[in-house]
């Protein structure tokens, strides 16, 4: 890792200003971070750490979560990442079970205790289901989603 730190700060030496607005630390889980050149980032390293700091900001990433490393123009950034902060809801009136907050037209399982499948059913577009699960045997089922999991017991 020492050596992409090096590479990391040899490149920043030698990377003209113009037409190059940012570097892009790209993750290993797929996900990236971008420093704007004008907001002046020092690349250096702590301990097992890559450290980025800016006037802004200071930001740590451990050596082996670190992928490459890449310099872009801001024009070529096209990605906007949105944070989801609607938190899910469920309630379970008799067997009639409601979800509400979820994320739209995603499948959401009924899972038996013995980890099979038993039915699916689909959020609408605002991200809320209703069904029953009356017609199932007693026991234990889980309900899943992509953003939610809970479990119910049904007697």
């Amino acid at each position: 890792m020492r050596n992409l730190l090096s590479l990391l700060g040899a490149a920043l030496l030698a990377v003209p200003v113009s037409g190059q607005d940012l570097l892009r630390i790209h993750q290993k889980d797929g996900q990236y971070v971008d420093f704007l050149f004008e907001d002046e980032p020092a690349v250096y390293y702590r301990e097992n750490y890559l450290v980025i700091n800016t006037a802004i900001t200071e930001v740590q990433y451990p050596f082996e979560s670190v992928a490459k490393f890449t310099f872009t123009d801001v024009a070529t950034k096209t990605e906007v990442i949105k944070e989801d902060l609607q938190t899910p809801a469920f309630t379970l009136d008799n067997y009639a079970i409601s979800i509400t907050g979820a994320k739209a037209q995603v499948k959401v399982t009924v899972i038996s205790s013995d980890g099979k499948p038993v039915e699916t059913y689909k959020t609408d577009a605002d991200g809320n289901a209703v069904f029953s699960i009356s017609a199932l045997p007693a026991g234990m089922y889980i309900i899943n989603s992509e953003n939610l999991t809970f479990k119910v017991l049904k007697k």
